[in-house]
């Protein structure tokens, strides 16, 4: 799918296609974000995603990398969606989509129970049908129609963007895990945004947003994927900052992870996290367990071989999200120079 401008693709040793991207899951100053965005496109990588978090606001940060960019597409990875209204969350979209030449793309997602709550404090009951209701709305105001969705949750009547001339739609991902969500990805989205997937947990995933796709006549959407990437000149501190990120995300992760580790390294993380938190699961976590679930290396290190494995594994777009060691500006500058 090309989203804007014809994609730049990354040839593995297979046949197999895959475009690359990078993940800022980091604050830092737009001065530095302008500067990282164009190194990103000078490169020769696809896109850049904004992470909807502490931080700054991700839709000003794309509006700031594009201008910055000519050719680079960039997206929200993932937009909280309760905190925004659907109307709102496409208002933004066109707008962006205006302003960066059709370059944009709409990232959303539920998000986690605790950061709505103790963040926002918002809450809710039906995240499922919260999400159905607000693509479909989404797609409606994107397109220029008069919204007229009476929804379980969201609900718009006679809202019709006021824009002349509309912008191309911007393509919507959405973030999904769940094989609910999942599916309703393959019907109601132009891509989906995994996380946290190994090679063989991609492979399932897509088959089950082709099979949606497939099965109610759509285009199949695009799958993309956020890769967790530790890179530094001392191997043992990228080690060790992927088995952290691993262990902070094993309390809302926990399941997911264990699903995709062998028996015996699953129940040996259990066992430290139920003594010690997560920094007993950063210690209890081998090697064959952290490639299952991102990647770390040096800059000397092939990482084409763990590209490869994601293209065969029927992933799209491999988004690069980057484990920070050290420095946060000199790591994503390390993974940008390595995959460029």
């Amino acid at each position: 799918m090309s989203i804007g401008h014809p994609p730049q693709t990354w040839r593995a040793a297979s046949p197999a296609l895959i475009r690359l991207g990078i993940s800022l899951n980091v604050d830092i100053p737009l001065d530095r974000q302008r500067r990282i965005a164009r190194a990103i496109e000078a490169a020769g990588l696809d896109s850049l995603w904004v992470n909807d978090g502490l931080g700054r606001d991700p839709f000003l940060v794309c509006q700031v990398c594009a201008e910055a960019t000519s050719t680079l597409t960039v997206g929200t990875g993932i937009a909280q969606l309760p905190t925004r209204t659907p109307v709102q969350q496409a208002r933004a979209a066109v707008t962006l989509q205006e302003a960066s030449a059709g370059r944009f793309v709409l990232g959303i997602g539920v998000s986690q129970p605790s950061a709505l709550s103790d963040w926002h404090g918002l809450s809710i009951d039906k995240p499922f049908t919260a999400t159905r209701d607000a693509l479909e709305i989404i797609r409606a105001v994107t397109r220029g129609q008069t919204t007229a969705h009476e929804g379980l949750v969201y609900s718009s009547r006679d809202f019709k963007l006021a824009i002349d001339p509309l912008p191309p739609p911007a393509p919507i991902y959405l973030g999904a895990m769940r094989p609910r969500s999942l599916a309703l990805a393959g019907t109601h989205a132009d891509g989906v945004l995994l996380s946290w997937e190994g090679v063989t947990a991609v492979t399932h995933a897509a088959e089950a947003v082709r099979s949606a796709a497939s099965n109610s006549g759509r285009a199949t959407p695009e799958i993309a994927a956020y890769v967790r990437v530790a890179m530094s000149l001392d191997r043992g501190a990228a080690r060790r900052a992927l088995a952290e990120q691993i262990a902070y995300f094993w309390q809302w992760y926990g399941r997911h992870f264990s699903a995709q580790l062998s028996d015996e390294a699953a129940a040996r993380a259990r066992a430290a996290y139920a003594r010690r938190g997560a920094e007993g699961v950063a210690g209890a976590l081998d090697d064959e367990s952290l490639f299952a679930l991102g990647w770390y290396g040096t800059p000397a290190d092939d990482i084409g071989a763990m590209l490869e494995s994601y293209a065969a594994a029927g992933l799209e777009h491999l988004i690069v999200r980057v484990v920070p060691v050290g420095d946060p500006v000199d790591s994503l500058d390390r993974v940008i120079a390595a995959l460029g």
